[in-house]
């Protein structure tokens, strides 16, 4: 009885041992399936914090750029008088453009023995006229002059300072604008001298200032006589008729200036 018992329990050891190194056995090589694993995904979502979803920045408003008025360009001739160059009180006369010996059509008689081209004399009696009516004393000194006079008072100057100096001062014949007929010299009674002065009397301020509204200009204004070769004449008006008048007046050019608008 006793050698059967103990016989049993030997056996339950062993089969105890089989049992437990089966196992191990087992666990060594993989046989024994661990709890699945969390995947990496599932991981880093429950290690890693919620991130709030970002909020789209507001687009600044833009700024507006206030556009810079760029001014229009006007045509060359878009303001000019419409006119004809080829008329008659439009004929330019300088060193470079020589009347050789023009004489006007027909001339009348104007005051102090003058003479005046006869398509121009109402608008020079009426520009003196109107001078008078401001109380001021207006002389005729000098108006037509014939090719023989001119160069009679151009080869005097010549004698006087020499050729150089003395076109500056009067043309040379076939130049002379008082060859035209439509220039007249005006000085005032109280100051009849031909020089720079003459602008400081009220005469030439008024005249200066109204010429243009009876078709006259100041022909050879102080700031252009490199333009039109003649020193500085402020007693010297020349009619061109009042469109041309105004507009040349208005924008402080010269004859020569104005006329080259139209090229």
């Amino acid at each position: 009885m006793k050698n059967s018992s103990a016989f049993k329990m030997v056996a339950g050891f062993m089969l105890l041992f089989v049992f437990v190194g089966a196992i191990l056995f087992a666990a060594g090589n993989g046989s024994v399936t661990p709890p699945p694993a969390e995947t990496a995904a599932e991981n880093l979502q429950t290690q890693a914090p919620e991130t709030p979803a970002a909020t789209p920045s507001e687009k600044p408003a833009e700024t507006k750029v206030p556009e810079t008025a760029v001014p229009e360009t006007p045509s060359k001739a878009a303001d000019l008088p419409d006119i004809d160059l080829n008329s008659w009180e439009f004929k330019l006369v300088n060193a470079e453009n020589s009347i050789a010996d023009y004489a006007p059509p027909e001339l009348s008689p104007a005051e102090n023995g003058q003479q005046f081209d006869s398509r121009a004399i109402d608008a020079l009696n009426s520009f003196i006229a109107a001078a008078r009516e401001q109380g001021l004393s207006v002389f005729l000194s000098s108006t037509y002059r014939d090719f023989a006079t001119q160069k009679y008072l151009y080869n005097r100057k010549v004698a006087e300072y020499g050729e150089q100096t003395a076109k500056t001062i009067v043309a040379p014949p076939g130049t002379s604008e008082h060859q035209l007929g439509l220039a007249a010299d005006i000085t005032d009674k109280r100051y009849e001298y031909k020089n720079a002065q003459l602008e400081n009397t009220a005469l030439y301020k008024w005249m200066s200032a109204n010429c243009q509204d009876y078709g006259f200009i100041v022909r050879y204004p102080k700031d252009k006589t490199e333009v039109t070769g003649i020193m500085y004449e402020p007693w010297h008006f020349r009619y061109v008729g009042i469109p041309a008048a105004k507009y040349i007046m208005e924008k402080g050019i010269c004859l020569e200036e104005f006329l080259e608008l139209y090229k």
